[in-house]
């Protein structure tokens, strides 16, 4: 009767872990990337009723033998934060805290002000990939700013009509130092002196002051004409330093640019284009399927920062221990396969996106049906084995 007791006390210690465990997975249903685990329960060792085993075998109760991770994927929720990122399909995010290695499922991250990649968690640096190193901390550095780039070249669009006499267009242009400039370019026809020609004259319109003039020319086809077919001039800035500027009317030949045909006493001339951008900086960074980096700049400008790295195991549950925190560390003897989202086995990187817990409301509170059930049987288990040994000791006593 003892013996029953014992076997009956392992099974409430044994069920109480269990709920325990059901508990945890409870706890965090709304926990980013959350894994659920399973305990395995096992019998505990048999002993011999007699003597040389001719009395057979009886158990000693049960205990937890091992604990499973569930490594399945949770579903992908929208997030307002760019910077909020999820793994869809196979790998895990890499992260190094001092030189700890860890690999998640949760990508909250964002920029320290060092232009570093962080877990908003903990700040562990995230990891991209480096094919010369493997990996790298995720830097965006000197990224988050971008100098002036001046303007160089203006593309012009769209038709000069022959039975106009004039027209004119304004752009919005840069020089060296990065300002703004507003230009205005007039055009003058000029077929009196010769056939299909345009008179043209560009002018800063706040300073007042002509920047540059020259003469297109275009064939009886309305394409513009070999060497007429662009002007340049200097674009001299506050500082006193200048650049080069060209306005281009379209390749020879062509009509898909610019042209001269009638049209007309008004003419269609436009701006098609301009190369040149003032200073900007960083706005936002996103993510692609690919895990390449995306920034954004306040000029409208945007640039490649790096990345991604990936980490895959084959067998997660029997290579990875948690650390807490959504984190796990691989085991003594264990290592990841490194590589990029959207190759191999690989999983794509879900930008804007989070993942959630795998826990299965449902299933769980199933479990913890069939284990308070457990724990009620162990318990009577216990009085009743109680009850014998009350009932033998009055026997004795009554002798």
């Amino acid at each position: 009767m003892i013996d029953t007791m014992f076997v009956g006390l392992s099974g409430l210690r044994t069920f109480q872990k269990g709920l325990s465990n059901i508990g945890n997975n409870v706890a965090n249903l709304n926990t980013p990337g959350f894994k659920r685990t399973s305990l395995q329960f096992t019998d505990m060792m048999y002993q011999y009723d007699a003597q040389g085993g001719q009395g057979g075998q009886h158990g000693q109760g049960v205990k937890i033998g091992v604990s499973s991770t569930d490594f399945s994927a949770g579903e992908l929720q929208s997030s307002t934060n760019p910077l909020d990122v999820a793994v869809d399909g196979a790998g895990f995010f890499v992260s190094k805290n001092g030189e700890q290695i860890n690999y998640s499922r949760v990508g909250q991250f964002e920029l320290n002000a060092d232009g570093v990649l962080v877990s908003r968690q903990d700040k562990s640096r995230i990891q991209m990939f480096d094919p010369a190193n493997g990996l790298s901390d995720f830097v965006v550095g000197t990224l988050r700013s971008q100098m002036a780039k001046p303007t160089t070249t203006i593309k012009f669009a769209d038709n000069l009509s022959t039975g106009a006499t004039s027209s004119s267009v304004e752009t919005s242009v840069y020089d060296k130092d990065g300002t703004q400039r507003q230009l205005k370019v007039s055009f003058t026809s000029n077929t009196s002196a010769t056939p299909r020609s345009w008179k043209v004259e560009v002018q800063d319109t706040v300073a007042q002051s002509t920047v540059g003039s020259g003469e297109i020319r275009f064939d009886p086809d309305g394409s513009p004409s070999f060497a007429y077919n662009q002007l340049s001039m200097k674009l001299k800035s506050s500082s006193g330093g200048e650049s080069d500027l060209k306005l281009f009317f379209g390749q020879p030949g062509s009509i898909s640019d610019t042209t001269s045909l009638s049209g007309g006493t008004s003419s269609t001339i436009r701006v098609a284009s301009q190369d040149g951008y003032g200073a900007g900086a960083l706005t936002k960074l996103t993510f692609d399927s690919e895990g390449k980096g995306q920034i954004s700049y306040s000029n409208g400008q945007t640039a490649v920062a790096g990345r991604l790295v990936l980490a895959w195991f084959s067998q997660p549950d029997h290579q990875l221990e948690r650390a807490g925190s959504g984190y796990y560390r691989v085991l003594a003897g264990q290592s990841p396969e490194y590589g990029v989202a959207g190759s191999g086995v690989f999983g794509k990187v879900a930008g804007g996106k989070l993942e959630l817990s795998n826990v299965e409301l449902s299933s769980e509170f199933s479990d913890m049906m069939i284990t308070q059930r457990g724990y009620q049987a162990a318990s009577q288990l216990i009085s009743a084995a109680n009850e014998m040994m009350q009932q033998a000791l009055q026997m004795k006593g009554s002798r």
